[in-house]
C-alpha cells in the first residue's frame, strides 16, 4: 500500500464504499435498506459539519437550519408541482446555499462563541417563522402528499438512491477539497486567520464557500431523511436534537477527520437499534461515552483505531516534494506535514 499515493487510496475507499451502497438494495431487507438511507442522510450532515467545524474552525451551532430548510423546500416544491420529490433534492440544496449566502454578512461578524450563539439564533428565528405560517402547516407541519400515486417499493428505492448518491458526492467533495489549496486554506484558517490572512489566505471568501457548499448538501441529505418519514414539522426539523446528534457522532468518531463522523455515526445507530427501547439508560450511555472520549481520547474512536492498526482510509496529509527541502545544495531530513 505504500507504493499506492494517498489520492488513489482515498479514491479506492470512496469506490469500495460506493460499491457497498450498491449492493445493499439488492441483498437486504427493506428495514435494513431503510436504515442505511437514514444512516446516509445523516452522515452527509456529520460531513458538512466535521468539514465547516472540525476543519474550518467555523462552529456553526445552529447547523438544523439547512437540515429544515431542505426539507421543507422539497416538501412544498413536490406538493405544488405535484413531481416525484427525488430530483428536487438540487432545488433544497440551492435555497439553502441562498439562504447561507445571506446570513454570512451577519454570521461572519462574529466568531468564536458569539458565532455559534448568533447560528443558533438563526436557526431559531426560522423555526419560529415557519411555526407560525400557515401555508407552512404551522406547528403541524406537512405532509409529502406527492408520494401518494409513488409505488411503495420504488418509494424505498428512489429516497435509498437518491440519500446514498448525496452520501457519495459528500465524501468525494471531503476528500477533494481537504487534499487541494482549499483544504490547506481551511485549516490555515482554523489554526490562526491572522497568520492565515499574512499568508494569502481570502477568509471571508473562504468561509462564504465552505459554508455554501455545507449547506447545498445538508439541505439535499435533510429533504432525503424527511422523504423517508413523509412528515415535516418545524419541531422535528428545525430541533436542537440535530446539533445533538451531530456533535455526538463527529466528536465520538474523531473531530477534524474525514474517517471520524463515518465511525461515529455507525456507533450512533448501532447504540441506538440495540439500546434505544431500554428508555434512559440509553441517553446516559450516549453522555458517559462523550464525556469518556472527550477526556481521555480526544482524537475519538478513529483516533484510537488507527493508531491500534496503523491505517488510514482517508489521507489528507501532503508531503512537500524533496526538491522543497534542498536549500543551497544542502537536504534537510523529515517531512513538513500540512
Amino acid at each position: 500500500m505504500n507504493s499506492v499515493s494517498p489520492f488513489a487510496r482515498s479514491l479506492l475507499a470512496l469506490a469500495v464504499i460506493a460499491a457497498i451502497l450498491l449492493v445493499i438494495p439488492l441483498t437486504a431487507s427493506r428495514q435494513v435498506v431503510v436504515l442505511v438511507t437514514e444512516i446516509a442522510a445523516v452522515l452527509s450532515i456529520a460531513l458538512m459539519w466535521n468539514l465547516l467545524a472540525g476543519f474550518g474552525g467555523i462552529v456553526f451551532m445552529g447547523f438544523q437550519v439547512f437540515i429544515g430548510i431542505g426539507g421543507y423546500t422539497l416538501f412544498v416544491a413536490a406538493n405544488k408541482l405535484g413531481l416525484p420529490p427525488f430530483p428536487l433534492v438540487l432545488l433544497s440544496a440551492l435555497v439553502c446555499a441562498i439562504f447561507a449566502l445571506a446570513i454570512t454578512p451577519i454570521l461572519f461578524r462574529l466568531g468564536g462563541a458569539q458565532l455559534a450563539i448568533g447560528s443558533w439564533v438563526v436557526s431559531e428565528v426560522v423555526r419560529l417563522v415557519v411555526y407560525h405560517t400557515n401555508a407552512l402547516g404551522a406547528g403541524g407541519g406537512i405532509s409529502l402528499t406527492a408520494m401518494r400515486g409513488v409505488d411503495r417499493s420504488i418509494r424505498m428505492l428512489a429516497t435509498y438512491s437518491t440519500s446514498a448518491i448525496i452520501l457519495v458526492i459528500a465524501l468525494l467533495l471531503c476528500v477533494i477539497l481537504m487534499r487541494g489549496r482549499f483544504g490547506l486554506a481551511l485549516r490555515a484558517m482554523k489554526d490562526s486567520p491572522i497568520a492565515a490572512e499574512a499568508l494569502g489566505v481570502p477568509i471571508r471568501r473562504t468561509q462564504t464557500h465552505i459554508l455554501l457548499m455545507t449547506a447545498a448538501i445538508s439541505g439535499a441529505a435533510g429533504a432525503c431523511y424527511y422523504m423517508i418519514t413523509l412528515q415535516v414539522s418545524p419541531t422535528a426539523a428545525f430541533s436542537v436534537n440535530w446539533m445533538a446528534l451531530i456533535l455526538f457522532s463527529v466528536i465520538l468518531g474523531g473531530i477534524g477527520t474525514l474517517e471520524g463522523p463515518i465511525v461515529g455515526v455507525i456507533i450512533y445507530f448501532l447504540l441506538r437499534e440495540t439500546m434505544g427501547n431500554v428508555g434512559s439508560v440509553y441517553f446516559i450511555v450516549l453522555g458517559i461515552l462523550a464525556i469518556g472520549v472527550t477526556l481521555f481520547a480526544p482524537a475519538g474512536a478513529w483516533g484510537l483505531l488507527r493508531n491500534l492498526f496503523k491505517i488510514d482510509l482517508l489521507p489528507i496529509r501532503r508531503k512537500m516534494p524533496r526538491e522543497a527541502h534542498l536549500a543551497e545544495g544542502k537536504s534537510m531530513p523529515g517531512v513538513l506535514t500540512l
